[in-house]
């Protein structure tokens, strides 16, 4: 199961209107795009219980309490609430279950008006074939209230689940190339460093154009150089990729990865020519530079399984 926020300790309590009816609670406005997505989902929510109040008042108020707890985790933020992504998962489950809920307070004529709207959001994430959109095909017609309820439950738990494990997907994803990232940035700089501090030991051969350069700068040029060979082979993907309606960045953190990862490959790269395993030569820094850049671009091989990743997740665009 996903993490999930502790319950809220502070919940805003309601007010009553003029009208006699409770409103739903007052908030600044969100910053982030997925905090602004939860603020207009709970205003439509909030706006259909108040038309269906009047069929069961005590059990709108408790919807309309459960609604209330999300705006609290609103407004936080933090590096660990967006490494666990709890507060946005916390929202949407919450959102999910009244909108579930409130299958139970609408009529037949309403369900069976809000079928296609229901219909075609779970198409997003589920099968055409799945059991659940097959069996609300034949429920339009002749169909007890009771089974249509329960066919609509039905439905929403099912795209509601397959949306969660979505995201959750899409989060880990986003934490292991983060990882990845870190992993790579601290490795570079701990070679940089013991490059520095070993004076035996030469990681890169200078070429005979900069032989009294130190060891240590030629090794931090060439993972500039690689680090711009990564940028290039990336610049396209980067530019062309979207975020299929996900609070996660998956673009931003496929290039970051590259950006990391290219330098390593360049300076591997060159190692592998120094030492002979690749027939080609370096006679001048220039050349050094140009076929680090030529191996970062090649970081491609390395990051492919993170794109394969992410267009899979990204590909049917699949939302809350």
């Amino acid at each position: 199961m996903i993490e999930q926020e502790t319950q809220p300790e502070a919940i805003p309590e309601p007010r009553n209107t003029p009208e006699g009816r409770r409103d739903r609670p007052t908030g600044p406005v969100p910053g982030a795009v997925w905090q602004v997505r939860v603020r207009t989902k709970l205003d439509d929510l909030y706006q259909q219980l108040a038309v269906l109040s009047a069929r069961d008042p005590e059990r709108v108020a408790a919807l309309r309490a459960q609604l209330s707890r999300v705006e609290v985790v609103l407004g936080r933020s933090g590096v660990v609430e967006w490494l666990r992504g709890g507060n946005l998962e916390y929202a949407w489950q919450t959102i999910h279950s009244v909108e579930r809920a409130m299958v139970a307070l609408r009529s037949a004529d309403e369900l069976t008006g809000l079928l296609p709207a229901y219909r075609s959001a779970a198409a997003q994430v589920l099968p055409a074939d799945d059991k659940v959109l097959t069996d609300l095909d034949t429920a339009t017609g002749g169909v007890p209230v009771e089974l249509l309820r329960a066919r609509v439950q039905a439905l929403l738990l099912r795209y509601h689940s397959a949306s969660d494990e979505f995201h959750e997907s899409a989060r880990r994803l986003r934490n292991r190339m983060l990882g990845l990232s870190v992993f790579a940035l601290v490795a570079e700089v701990l070679v940089v460093l013991v490059q520095w501090l070993s004076h035996d030991v030469r990681l890169l051969e200078a070429p005979t154009d900069a032989g009294g350069v130190p060891a240590w700068r030629l090794l931090f040029f060439v993972l500039i150089a690689g680090a711009l060979g990564a940028f290039l082979s990336a610049l396209p993907s980067m530019i062309t990729s979207r975020s299929g309606g996900l609070p996660y960045k998956l673009p931003f953190q496929q290039g970051l990865l590259k950006l990391a990862v290219g330098p390593l490959v360049a300076v591997v790269g060159i190692m592998l020519v120094i030492g002979g395993l690749v027939e080609t030569s370096v006679s001048s820094t220039a050349a050094l530079l140009g076929l680090a850049i030529v191996f970062g671009a090649g970081q491609q091989a390395v990051t492919a399984f993170a794109d394969r990743r992410a267009a899979e997740l990204l590909g049917p665009a699949a939302k809350s």
